[in-house]
């Protein structure tokens, strides 16, 4: 049985704190999120692919629950990968013998339960919408690695029930925190940046240091405990790539064609902020268009790649346009597919910096744009009705000229802000009647 499992996943139970080695460094802003979200009674779900830090996320939520007067044995811990044959049967007795050992009550005490690797679980969604529906005084929270299972499982059965955290890998300023140097919060406004420039401008290069280091190893947590990089990744390249593709998509979307799915992956993973078509992908790997779109799809619904949309107010119109397409990941993308051109690496970066923050809002979406003759626009924050326009020429020098896509996308609709995220470059520009932002790529990625 797994009650001695269980009894050693909860060792607060007996010593009234979590144990140093499982909390780690604290990720403020995720565990600022759940702590607001603990005090409602909705079941709250923290999403992300593997090891981006989930686990260690409900340790600090933990910590904070006992830190701020939760008793220890009213905080439950179970971790459905050591269920042997995980079902609804074998979550309801976890759930009984933690009720039994610590003599409470998940209806009428207010406990805390936090279910890890809730994929594992068939029938979960209508066991704690049970729960919810009887006025249970607990409150359930899920992790998953597999954000796809559980939007489309649990849209409709937990429709109102439920709220999302969405997990990405350290962005570079946590990547900084870890490694010991502290960053004050800027907004994406000129003015601002400008002073949080000449304010580091003494740790300049010991940041550049750290962000060559992190466009080569990338944002997974775990690179701390390593911290070696031909260890770090071969273990991007075999155990990463065998968690997320074969353990989650394959087994959970019913791959007919593993290696099929694995060529596309790695075929991404070597073009991740270029344009693509399906056509283009199914005959780089010898598949079928309607085959490789679909794996294209569960690779986009699991958050291990993501897609960008041309902008225009005709959703018709954009579909048949060509998406751009991102990795989740730059140490995972540089292990499987290689090291492309700091150019790329750059605009990666910057997207998935973006894609976080834009995450956050209601309407937040990312798309690129594209003129008749060519000229691209790479980013663009869509807020709803307020749009941001971001360039990534990573190179020092930049003239005019060399910015015909964003100011054509600025003229064609409206906007009078514009960024291009630069290697060394910072100053504004009034062109053309746009104001034009050139900010350095490290501070870049600490706004917002």
């Amino acid at each position: 049985m797994y009650e001695r499992s269980i009894i050693e996943r909860n060792p607060w139970w007996a010593s009234g704190s979590v144990p140093e080695e499982l909390t780690g460094i604290n990720r403020r802003e995720y565990l600022r999120k759940i702590a607001e979200r603990l005090k409602d009674q909705k079941l709250l779900a923290i999403l992300g692919i593997r090891r981006s830090g989930k686990s260690t996320l409900i340790y600090q939520s933990i910590k904070y629950l006992l830190d701020n007067g939760t008793h220890p044995k009213n905080i439950f811990y179970i971790n459905t990968d050591d269920f042997e044959k995980p079902g609804r049967a074998n979550l309801e007795e976890a759930l009984d013998f933690c009720q039994q050992n610590n003599m409470v009550s998940l209806k009428d005490n207010k406990s805390y339960v936090f279910i890890d690797e809730i994929q594992n679980v068939r029938g979960w969604q209508q066991l704690l919408k049970k729960y919810y529906d009887l006025k249970y005084a607990s409150k359930f929270i899920v992790s998953g690695s597999s954000s796809s299972l559980i939007y489309k499982n649990s849209s409709e059965s937990l429709a109102g029930r439920i709220s999302f955290i969405d997990v990405f890998p350290l962005t570079f300023r946590e990547f900084l925190q870890f490694n010991g140097i502290e960053i004050q919060e800027a907004a994406l406004q000129f003015k601002s940046m400008k002073q949080m420039y000449y304010e580091l401008s003494p740790k300049i290069n010991e940041i550049a240091g750290f962000l060559s280091q992190y466009l080569n190893v990338g944002g997974f947590p775990e690179w701390f405990d390593v911290k070696n990089e031909d260890v770090w990744f071969k273990i991007l390249s075999e155990e990463y790539t065998s968690l997320l593709i074969y353990r989650d998509i394959v087994r959970i979307f019913r791959i007919r064609d593993p290696l099929l799915l694995e060529s596309v992956f790695r075929f991404v993973s070597a073009h991740s902020s270029e344009r693509f078509s399906y056509l283009g992908i199914a005959k780089q790997n010898d598949g079928d268009k309607e085959t490789s779109k679909q794996y294209v799809f569960h690779l986009a619904r699991s958050h291990l790649i993501y897609l960008s949309d041309f902008y225009t107010k005709s959703k018709k119109a954009s579909e048949k346009k060509e998406k751009k397409i991102y990795f989740c990941d730059i140490g995972l993308k540089n292990s499987i597919g290689g090291h492309q051109d700091i150019g790329f690496d750059a605009e990666t970066s910057v997207y998935l910096h973006c894609l976080k923050h834009v995450s956050g809002y209601p309407m937040g979406k990312i798309f690129y744009w594209l003129d008749k003759k060519k000229n691209e626009t790479d980013i663009i924050m869509s807020y709803g009705s307020e749009l941001v326009p971001v360039e990534v020429k990573y190179r020092s020098s930049i003239e005019d000229a060399d910015l015909k896509g964003i100011l054509g996308f600025c003229k064609n609709f409206g906007v009078k802000n514009a960024y291009v995220v630069t290697k060394t470059l910072m100053e504004e520009r009034e062109i053309e009647g746009i104001r034009v932002s050139f900010i350095p790529l490290w501070l870049f990625l600490l706004v917002f």
